[in-house]
């Protein structure tokens, strides 16, 4: 018998050991998983518009690739596969584990359609990677804003409010200095020589690229001394110029002299790398030759031998001085959902962006919605309030540069605090469809790809924030 309560808590407090299956073989059998009807994905499932959807990428599916017959063959389940591209966005998933989470994750069969869906499978994740390539950038971008619109019509997001920043999305590529370009400049051309001399070796057999001491130019150029003078600088740079030049224009002469007909026998990656060296291999000699003998880099320089739609950015930013990507135009509606405009350009200028932004939100919410607009010093224009004011929106908070002495812009003090207090708003908001996606830095190898990882990240965000929005509302109906 314990007599005081101590002895009690030291009574609650012993734990007995028990053995039972330690030892055994597991044996594979059949587990019945309930998954609840609060449970998150079962409340976006039915929140999600699953038919708007399917109409707006079927267009896509059908018209993948010339000359495709959609209607033979073995048939694509689309909510499976939406699905599965709906959940890779909102969590940042690979092929690979979005496969794996499909065989294993009882709560993701469902949102996939399981039960709904005759012969449900789980894809394999090439089939994940070739449906999600079936999709334009506009398309994945439209899938995006609908996500956002349909917010509005759940009643969990206010489109009278807007409020519009820009953000940068970086490219996947190193950081372009020149002798890094140079270096795998280089490195593309050894890779061709070596194609060709196995091609034609009674012909070509004296092609030769030095590697290894192209290398060891660029060592120079890596590790400098921390106080090199510019006249080393350059001085190393030139010898690796010289060093990657001559065996360069050797071996783009010798791919015309070739032809595309036999060129195109080689591995399909050996002739993407000829085509890099034919396009952009005599061009950024140039350009790099430029530099080094003036210092003054040429505005159509290149940054990238892959890609072509990037461009250098500078926003001061104390942790990165340069960006090198494409810009994101993105607004706030009410309820912290983010639509974002079509990238027409790589740089979309801020003060250009303002009226199609307006119009990206007419055409989502219909017109005369918005009554509410504030943005940075940065799309400040007279043509832009006018704009804004002519689409009927009663409070215009366009921040005025300090050194304009006229402002148009006519909101009381506490009017103007507010709109630009809640502006601020939209910024961590970018950070947060950044940390959950490809909206920082893309994954992607080219610039189709890039633009829509970035859309597809915003679609993400606002499939969070879904979920987020309506598990709230659903508690307080249950309350």
């Amino acid at each position: 018998m314990f007599d005081d309560k101590n002895d009690l808590t030291k009574r609650s407090l012993v734990v007995s050991i028990c053995d039972n299956g330690i030892g055994c073989k597991v044996i594979a059998g059949e587990i019945r998983v309930k998954v609840d009807k609060s449970h998150p994905l079962v409340l976006l499932a039915l929140a999600l518009p699953w038919r708007v959807m399917y109409d707006l990428i079927l267009d896509d599916l059908k018209t993948w690739k010339p000359g495709l017959k959609w209607w033979l063959g073995r048939k694509l389940r689309v909510r499976i596969h939406l699905g599965a591209y709906i959940l890779q966005k909102m969590y940042d998933l690979t092929d690979r584990k979005m496969e794996y989470e499909l065989k294993d994750n009882a709560a993701y069969q469902l949102f996939c359609g399981k039960g709904v869906v005759d012969n449900w499978h789980a894809p394999d994740h090439t089939k994940l990677e070739e449906f999600r390539n079936r999709l334009k950038p506009e398309t994945q971008r439209k899938l995006a804003n609908l996500i956002a619109s349909n917010a509005v019509d759940l009643g969990v997001a206010d489109a009278s409010q807007l409020d519009i920043d820009s953000t940068i999305q970086e490219a996947n590529m190193t950081y372009p200095t020149d002798s890094k370009m140079l270096r795998k400049l280089g490195t593309i051309t050894a890779k061709v020589a070596n194609a060709i001399k196995e091609l034609a070796p009674e012909k070509y057999s004296g092609l030769l690229v030095d590697l290894k001491e192209i290398a060891s130019k660029a060592r120079n150029c890596f590790f400098q001394k921390k106080y090199a003078t510019t006249e080393e600088k350059s001085s190393h740079l030139r010898e690796l110029w010289n060093c990657v030049r001559k065996p360069t224009l050797e071996v783009i002469h010798v791919c015309r002299e070739l032809g595309v007909d036999q060129l195109r026998k080689l591995k399909w990656n050996i002739f993407l790398s000829v085509e890099q060296l034919l396009n952009h291999g005599e061009e950024y000699l140039e350009a790099s030759n430029q530099f080094i003998e003036t210092g003054k880099c040429q505005d159509s320089k290149r940054y990238s031998f892959h890609l072509d739609d990037v461009d250098c950015f500078n926003k001061g930013k104390a942790h990165k001085k340069y960006e090198f990507g494409r810009t994101f135009q993105l607004g706030r509606i009410g309820g912290n959902f983010i639509i974002v405009s079509e990238c027409t350009t790589t740089r979309m200028d801020d003060k250009k962006s303002v009226v199609p932004m307006l119009d990206e939100h007419e055409d989502l919410f219909g017109k005369d919605v918005l009554k509410s607009l504030a943005t940075d010093k940065g799309y400040y224009s007279r043509k832009n309030i006018k704009a804004a004011k002519k689409k009927g929106i009663d409070q215009v908070g366009i921040q005025a540069p300090c050194n304009i002495k006229n402002n148009v812009v006519n909101l009381s003090i506490e009017e103007e605090e507010e709109l630009y207090n809640r502006r601020a708003g939209i910024e961590p908001l970018i950070g947060h469809a950044k940390q959950g996606g490809q909206l920082g830095r893309s994954r992607m190898k080219n610039d189709e790809s890039i633009k829509s990882s970035g859309y597809a990240s915003v679609m993400g965000f606002n499939l969070r924030q879904t979920v987020r929005a309506v598990k709230v509302k659903t508690q307080k109906k249950a309350a």
